[in-house]
């Protein structure tokens, strides 16, 4: 690997003159910056961006720290990826470099907060289970974060807006005349708690009982998404709607429902939440709630950046509108059948 040793010998000159051409210092003559730039070309120099962040007390990496089970991951779910991808883009442009944290250091597991520190993130981007106890360390450590979905005291959170989203999602269900209706939500924290009221709040807006028709399980869980589908296609009033927590779970649930000998949405509406692209490719095409996903992105970057910019974490709830999308999954409650 070639060094800032082996140009200053090319070219006759310091390693010190070599260092502060790389750093732009305006003291060197033009004739040599020349040089010692054509001799960087031609000896394939890749100068070590690291050390040179570090001298300056930044090291221009920013973390991921993405904590879920086992089943979910940002690289394999399309709603995180697409998540990532804006806030990649808005962090590039900026100079800035994407680090996954995980519990290896120097192939020692370790914590996620001492990844973070050995590594010399300038911040960290947080996804995922925000009570995690190693999770909760970094956002309480001094290091600027801010979190996707992440509703506290101690840095910014950027979400949706959820309880509006479940809301008009509830009244889409409601217009078209159902009124047995049943919510299976994700597990419990802020932002499952914020669309329970939604729902619970639209139904008593319309005099609706909500009764044993709010289900817990977890997000992207299919195996209890196929598990409590088929426990409410045996109830004896079966319900002529399922609102599911995600669009995966929505997607588990038909496929439940078609196995039962039943159709989506002749005799079962089904809704969706996130408005990831395969639920609108998908047969029947969902009805969602369709996440702003690159705004959520972009807007997660810019937080960051300002906060890496004053060197802390700022509390701060930054709420994204998103949209309802009407797809197949649901229909009149008279075309469906009773």
């Amino acid at each position: 690997m070639v060094t800032i040793y082996d140009i200053a010998r090319h070219c006759n000159v310091s390693p010190a003159t070599v260092s502060k051409v790389i750093n732009n210092y305006k003291s060197i003559s033009s004739a040599t910056i020349k040089k010692v730039t054509n001799a960087m070309k031609e000896l394939d120099y890749i100068p070590n961006n690291s050390a040179k962040y570090l001298s300056k007390g930044v090291s221009n990496n920013v973390g991921i720290l993405a904590c879920f089970r086992d089943s979910i991951t940002p690289f394999t779910h399309p709603f995180f990826m697409e998540i990532l991808n804006s806030f990649q883009l808005e962090m590039n442009k900026n100079k800035y470099e994407l680090l996954f944290v995980s519990r290896n250091v120097a192939g020692n597991t370790e914590t996620f907060y001492k990844n973070c520190i050995s590594r010399h993130i300038d911040g960290v981007l947080m996804l995922g289970e925000m009570h995690n106890k190693e999770m909760a360390e970094v956002i309480r450590s001094k290091i600027p974060g801010v979190g996707f979905d992440y509703v506290g005291n101690y840095m910014a959170g950027v979400s949706s807006n959820n309880y509006e989203l479940m809301a008009q999602l509830t009244e889409h269900v409601i217009s078209l005349g159902h009124t047995n209706i049943v919510y299976i939500a994700g597990e419990p924290n802020e932002i499952t708690n914020n669309r329970i009221n939604g729902f619970k709040d639209t139904l008593k807006k319309h005099n609706i009982s909500y009764e044993n028709n709010i289900i817990q399980s977890r997000y992207v869980d299919l195996e209890d998404i196929e598990l409590l589908t088929n426990e409410l296609l045996k109830r004896k009033n079966r319900p002529t709607v399922i609102m599911y927590p995600d669009d995966y779970s929505a997607m588990r649930g038909i496929d439940t429902i078609r196995k039962a000998g039943l159709d989506c949405p002749k005799d079962i509406s089904v809704t969706g939440f996130d408005g990831i692209e395969v639920g609108q490719i998908y047969y029947p095409r969902l009805t969602t709630a369709k996440q702003d996903t690159k705004k959520i992105g972009t807007l997660l970057a810019k937080q960051l950046l300002l906060e890496m910019k004053n060197k802390k974490s700022i509390e701060e709830q930054i709420i994204i509108p998103g949209s309802i999308v009407i797809g197949m999954s649901t229909a009149q409650l008279n075309n469906q059948h009773k």
